[in-house]
């Protein structure tokens, strides 16, 4: 734990506690921006110019958002992807003009109850969201650990080319775009960061790295399922597949977050959190440059208690940084 840190929680625990029961601390003083992104990194999240033609199915509406599904093919180069069909929700705010546009980043799998909730929320402040579906990501014994980093670097191509689509609709903002993302949305997101620089500003809740670390050290069953039969299966053990993760995955956070900007951030760390481990959370927010966060004291699922104040919080900043 950092000095700076240390003293947060510390003021925190004397008084300094916000109406949610959370913590927060500015971004780092010292601060100097972000590293240049190598080229090398550029061409690795490249992908061919493509205009697709996208398919808009109608899903609902009611008096301050329009919902739709958005499909297209996605464009890839240098892999074969897993997913060729790129895949999401559409939350039109019914405000006029051209307003901020958010791609949102989902959790670990699912149905996404917790972020369409979020999505309404945001459209009905005024801002386009594009919740972006994908299927789950965990390491499976049927693969090797270079089909993770496939996974991986897909679903960076797969947030670049909803950013296209976004940008090119009428109703859209193109300089007002931003990102947010929960838990492994939260990974995407901050990887995200580092080589879009359309996304002006980025909400991260929930997340952590590096990778290996979380896949080997995780409390949270979601996980340690998964691991436990990659290694049976492969007959590995788990400093032996700590050192593959960290061989293979190239697509990790804390590798792409010096070249992100810390001053476009908001982070949620959970301080009481299994899943991805609390000192995963830190460890990120130290190779991010330490950006504005928000400490919650909760575990990695019971920070939903406090998603009232995660979500006007969010508000507030992305209000702020999309001005």
């Amino acid at each position: 734990m950092t000095p700076h840190l240390r003293r947060v929680l510390v003021g925190a625990t004397a008084g300094g506690l916000l109406s949610a029961g959370c913590a927060a601390a500015p971004l780092r003083s010292t601060y100097a921006g972000p590293q240049p992104l190598p080229a090398a990194l550029a061409a690795y999240y490249d992908y061919p110019e493509h205009r697709p033609r996208a398919t808009v199915e109608f899903v609902r509406e009611s008096p301050r958002v329009r919902e739709s599904l958005v499909r297209f093919p996605l464009s890839v180069s240098g892999f074969k992807p897993t997913e060729p069909t790129v895949e999401f929700e559409w939350f039109e705010t019914t405000q006029p003009g051209r307003r901020p546009a958010i791609v949102l980043n989902p959790i670990l799998g699912g149905d996404y109850p917790l972020e369409q909730g979020i999505c309404r929320f945001l459209a009905r402040n005024g801002f386009h969201v594009a919740l972006v579906h994908r299927k789950t990501l965990k390491i499976s014994p049927e693969h090797d650990v270079d089909q993770l980093e496939t996974l991986l670097r897909q679903g960076v191509v797969r947030i670049r080319q909803v950013v296209d689509w976004m940008a090119a609709q009428e109703r859209v903002d193109p300089s007002r775009m931003a990102s947010y993302g929960i838990s492994m949305g939260g990974i995407a997101s901050v990887m995200t960061a580092a080589v879009e620089p359309r996304l002006r500003a980025h909400v991260v809740a929930l997340a952590g790295g590096s990778l290996a670390d979380i896949l080997t050290t995780s409390h949270d069953t979601l996980l340690t399922k998964p691991r436990r039969h990659y290694l049976e299966r492969r007959h590995l053990d788990l400093p032996t597949l700590d050192r593959l993760l960290r061989e293979r995955i190239r697509t990790d956070p804390i590798r792409l977050a010096p070249y992100a900007d810390a001053r476009r951030m908001l982070l949620f760390v959970a301080l009481a959190d299994r899943t991805i481990g609390r000192a995963n959370s830190l460890r990120l927010r130290r190779a991010l440059g330490e950006p504005r966060t928000i400490f919650l004291p909760f575990g990695h699922y019971t920070s939903y208690l406090a998603l009232p104040y995660i979500k006007h919080a969010s508000l507030r900043f992305l209000k702020t940084a999309l001005r």
